[in-house]
């Protein structure tokens, strides 16, 4: 029997080779896929072609007779990793045809978004540095640290990775050193840099506004959103977009104080939702081993959002929620929202309920029940 089973297994392992030099196979025709792409000014993702891959893997997982999760699960993954690999490639081929390495300076460069912004501007072949304080592992970072933020005025790019509360005294600073640099914030809210962003353009600094609709873990820009703001220069806000126009993130426009109403739902609500939903099982009477012995779908679904939430940074999302000028709109809403529902479910009122939900579904275009 031992032999037997360790013959058994020489085989899974053979098995696994051959899946492993197939991958790879199918990463180098995705590359030649990404390339003809890149030539043809076609975008990366395709999502007809993947729906497609996955209709056919479900197919040929019933003729096999095997799990049809399975062959979804890894046809999905495998197309993941097929759009890194094409992204990786036109990255590469962009750097090419980017011309003279910029110098970039990003101050607040050993925080998790600074060191995200560094690795994005050093994939093309830019010269990165830094202007922070040195702290922890980040103390050994490969891009070198600047004495001052004086030191970094004769950059190309300035790159301004900082807490909210900090990024105007940043601002004022560079409009004192009068830098030539191109500068913008990527900061999670606008309107309370608005003043500083608004009196630095008049002094003429070249200055402007992004932020990536994401965190520092991403791997690829493909289906990720980078808000662009207009500080009121247009040619300013051009060469800002331009710097993100080469990937295949999608790229938008929006003024100042649109982009803190929309950052009032997109973040304030949603983070304000998981921490909400936290903290209601924190303070009830049942374990979280024995919820997870009795969860759901939607509940598993839910605490696969909740937990990375409320593992970020507290003084970061205390600073969306706080310094966010539409946020007592957007809490007031969630207030109503909790009350009509507790009123109906209180007083067993079915239609309440009901029309409550068929308002969601409206929202989303779909037909209300």
């Amino acid at each position: 029997m031992t032999a037997k089973l360790s013959t058994l297994r020489d085989q899974v392992r053979a098995i696994d080779d051959q899946l492993l030099e197939l991958v790879a196979q199918r990463l180098r025709l995705a590359e030649e896929i990404g390339q003809i792409k890149f030539a043809a000014n076609l975008p990366i993702k395709d999502y007809q072609v993947e729906k497609a891959v996955l209709e056919r893997s479900r197919s040929k997982a019933s003729t096999l007779g095997i799990y049809s999760s399975l062959a979804e699960e890894l046809s999905r993954l495998l197309i993941r990793y097929a759009v890194i690999a094409q992204d990786d490639d036109r990255s590469q081929r962009q750097r090419h045809h980017h011309g003279p390495a910029r110098r970039v300076t990003v101050v607040g460069g050993r925080g998790r978004m600074g060191r995200w912004i560094s690795d994005f501007f050093d994939t093309f072949g830019d010269h990165v540095s830094h202007v922070d304080q040195p702290s922890g592992s980040n103390k050994d970072s490969r891009y070198p640290l600047l004495s001052s933020l004086a030191a970094a005025c004769d950059s190309d790019v300035i790159v301004l990775a900082t807490p909210i509360s900090i990024t105007s005294e940043i601002i004022e600073e560079l409009t004192r050193l009068k830098t030539k640099a191109l500068v913008f914030d990527i900061c999670s809210l606008k309107t309370p840099l608005m003043s500083a962003l608004k009196a630095a353009q008049t002094a003429g600094l070249r200055i402007g506004s992004a932020h990536p609709m994401f965190g520092p873990d991403v791997e690829v820009l493909v289906d990720r959103n980078v808000m662009i703001c207009d500080v009121g220069d247009a040619k300013v806000t051009h060469e800002v977009r331009a710097l993100f126009e080469s990937t295949t993130a999608h790229i938008t426009e929006v003024s100042l104080e649109r982009h803190d109403e929309l950052m009032s739902y997109v973040l304030g609500l949603s983070h304000l939702s998981n921490l909400v939903f936290a903290d209601v099982l924190a303070k009830g009477e049942v374990s979280f081993s024995n919820l997870r012995g009795a969860a759901s779908t939607t509940f598993n679904a839910q605490l696969g959002v909740t937990i990375p939430v409320t593992m970020e940074n507290p003084a970061l999302y205390y600073e969306i929620q706080t310094e966010n000028s539409y946020s007592p709109k957007m809490l007031g809403l969630l207030a109503q929202s909790l009350d009509s529902y507790a009123r109906a479910i209180k007083s067993r009122d079915a239609q309440a309920f009901l029309g409550l939900m068929n308002e969601a579904k409206a929202y989303f275009g779909e037909r209300p029940v």
